[in-house]
């Protein structure tokens, strides 16, 4: 009977123990699943300084906005990515899978509990004044520039000359706005002339204004660009863009409208290679209305329409990224290579256009397209009362033109003449990273040093990193960091040296991706 008791007891736990599928969502915490989603995903622009309205830097920051961060990760309104990860990756590719944004909410859902703050990951280190590193050369606009608040566009262009002693390859260019609220977007050429410093003389004020170009034909129309969202990079090793020592920039700043006078003084950023460039690469408006085959480009107002645009390459060509452009009438855009053959290259596709979050978007290994390809384009515009972006209301018959309040269709690419090879190079082994093939990235700056200098480097996955410095002769002098485990991406970290004596000395980076050495110069200070 005893046996038979107990028997009974046991079938009735069993009856009453929950099922395993039935079972509690489990307890995500952030110190263990939120923070690495949030500084890899959100911390970059979400930051102080940058361009996001709050910083998500801490566990107080993200929880205040937990309910915030749930509705726009759901959503896909955040992170900012607009092209379609289901037609093609890139590098740098920010998106969340349906599991991590799942993660998320159920996070919030149980209130945002913190967890053990002994287990929170770093939080990534950013240079500051840039989102790749220490820049080899800054160079400002020489005076702030007023633009009035009388609700009209205004294109205007300045001319800063660049100061070097010798003609330099880059193996970056980076635009910093200075005030984000009335800076459209910036477009700078290079040029040897001095027509623009005739320009600017003729003009009134600092800087000249130019409606559609740069009132002349410069050396380089597309030598570097900035519209809101879109983060610099460095190209790939041996690739980059000449910049010659009597040169200077041409930097035109689209100013939007605005009805207060506000005044912005903007910066270029400029990053030198550090291994020998051998391919220079262009950076081309290939698709435009000129190359539309039902054309003109008029958008009729109450109307959604969608253009199409085609043009047959002349010959073979590399390409490295894809980079359409338009306003705030545009709804979606796809761009891709039928080649001779027939077989299609998919290049991008958006479905959900946002001006504010516009790019280039980098393609993760190198693209041939052969001679005799098409490159097509469909690119959607939305003239309706029913767009909330549209700018006129009622709408009106929009038609090309500089103003935010018209249209444009163009798509930039960035271009080599094709080598034999060039398809088999990857850039990156998996999608989003954002690194070189095969290598961390270093640099130091500034160098030649006294008292301390610092070191910027990015790796294309995350992992331990120690960083030495050794005499000439390559003794080991002293490790400032060992196996310190860091984040991908840019990375910014000061470098003491102290009790160094005068003389060359080499800083080592060991990493998961391999070994980097920089020389650097240590003086006397005086």
């Amino acid at each position: 009977m005893k046996h038979l008791f107990s028997s009974l007891l046991a079938l009735l736990a069993l009856s009453t123990a929950q099922p395993a599928d039935a079972q509690t969502t489990p307890q995500y915490t952030f110190s263990q699943d939120i923070a690495p989603l949030v500084y890899n995903h959100c911390t970059s622009c979400h930051r102080t300084g940058e361009v996001a309205p709050f910083p998500l830097t801490s566990y107080a920051e993200v929880a205040s906005h937990a309910q915030t961060i749930k509705y726009v990760t759901g959503t896909r309104y955040m992170p900012p990515w607009k092209p379609d990860p289901r037609y093609r990756h890139y590098l740098d590719e920010n998106t969340l899978t349906d599991a991590e944004i799942a993660k998320i909410a159920a996070w919030v859902d149980a209130g945002a509990p913190q967890g053990n703050p002994a287990l929170t990951p770093p939080v990534p280190t950013y240079p500051s004044g840039s989102q790749l590193g220490t820049p080899d050369l800054v160079i400002p606009m020489a005076k702030a520039f007023t633009h009035q608040g009388n609700g009209q566009d205004m294109y205007r262009i300045f001319v800063l000359p660049v100061t070097l002693p010798a003609d330099r390859d880059i193996a970056a260019i980076e635009f910093r706005p200075g005030n984000k609220r009335i800076v459209h977007h910036s477009i700078i050429a290079l040029d040897t002339t001095q027509r623009a410093q005739a320009l600017d003389a003729a003009d009134p004020g600092y800087g000249y204004t130019q409606f559609g170009g740069f009132g002349f034909e410069p050396l380089e129309g597309v030598y570097g660009a900035w519209v809101p969202g879109m983060q610099p990079r460095f190209f790939a090793s041996g690739m980059g863009k000449k910049l010659y020592r009597r040169a200077s920039l041409l930097v035109q700043v689209h100013y939007g409208p605005n009805f207060v006078t506000q005044k912005d003084s903007s910066v270029v950023n400029i990053f030198f290679a550090r291994q020998p460039v051998t391919r220079y690469v262009q950076t081309l408006p290939v698709i435009s209305p000129q190359v539309l085959t039902n054309g003109p480009f008029v958008i009729p107002a109450n109307q959604t329409k969608t253009f199409h645009a085609q043009l047959t390459v002349p010959f073979d060509v590399t390409m490295l990224s894809v980079a359409p452009h338009a306003h705030l009438l545009s709804k979606a855009w796809k761009v891709a290579v039928v080649k001779p053959n027939g077989d299609t290259i998919r290049l991008i596709k958006i479905g959900d256009w946002d001006f504010r979050w516009q790019g280039t978007f980098r393609f993760s290994n190198l693209i041939k397209v052969p001679a005799g390809s098409r490159l097509i384009a469909d690119a959607t515009y939305d003239n309706t009362a029913q767009n909330p972006r549209n700018p006129s209301s009622p709408p009106r018959v929009t038609t090309w033109g500089e103003s935010t309040l018209d249209e444009m269709l163009l798509t930039y690419f960035e271009l080599l003449p094709y080598r034999p090879g060039d398809e088999n190079i990857v850039l990156s082994t998996a999608p989003g990273q954002a690194t070189m093939p095969g290598t961390v990235q270093v640099s130091l700056y500034p160098n030649p040093a006294s008292g301390a200098t610092a070191l910027n480097f990015q790796q294309e996955r995350p992992g331990p990193i120690t960083v030495s410095i050794l005499d000439g002769t390559g003794r080991l002098v002293r490790t400032l960091v060992r196996e310190k485990l860091y984040p991908a991406g840019p990375q910014h970290l000061p470098l003491p040296l102290a009790g160094l004596s005068a003389g060359v000395y080499l800083v080592r980076l060991d990493s998961e991706e391999g070994t980097r050495t920089e020389k650097l110069v240590v003086t006397d200070g005086h």
